[in-house]
């Protein structure tokens, strides 16, 4: 009787051992899944950082030049609140049209080497 009890025991305890064992290795196999999972995030992590940083400095550069910008234009329109340039032309067309004719034209290589760079940006 000791002997079969002993038996149930051991038959017990080894269908006991294996269940335990399977649920081991399934554990095993998610904590592998998760660290992958946890790896991947973490490199996302890091791009979007890395990301996030290059945005900063560009948008810091870009505040930078408008600001350069923004104090030109204040400068050529106190230029024109200080003169009547309507009057000065109707007075003297010769003096002025030249400069303005040059100026036009400064501005159009402006927009048109504003133009390439931009080009050369999405290539």
């Amino acid at each position: 009787m000791l002997s079969k009890m002993l038996i149930g025991i051991v038959i017990a305890l080894s269908i006991g051992g294996y269940f335990l064992y399977n649920k081991n290795q399934e554990l095993i196999q998610l904590n592998v899944a998760f660290e992958l999972k946890h790896a991947e995030q973490a490199a996302a992590i890091e791009s979007i950082t890395k990301n996030f940083e290059v945005q900063s400095n560009a948008l810091t550069s870009l505040s930078e030049e408008n600001a350069v910008i923004q104090g030109e234009m204040n400068r050529y329109l106190g230029i024109f609140r200080r003169h009547n340039l309507a009057k000065l032309a109707a007075a003297k067309p010769g003096l002025l049209e030249p400069k303005f004719n040059k100026a036009t034209m400064e501005v159009f290589r402006g927009i048109e080497q504003d133009s390439i760079n931009i080009s050369n940006i999405s290539n």
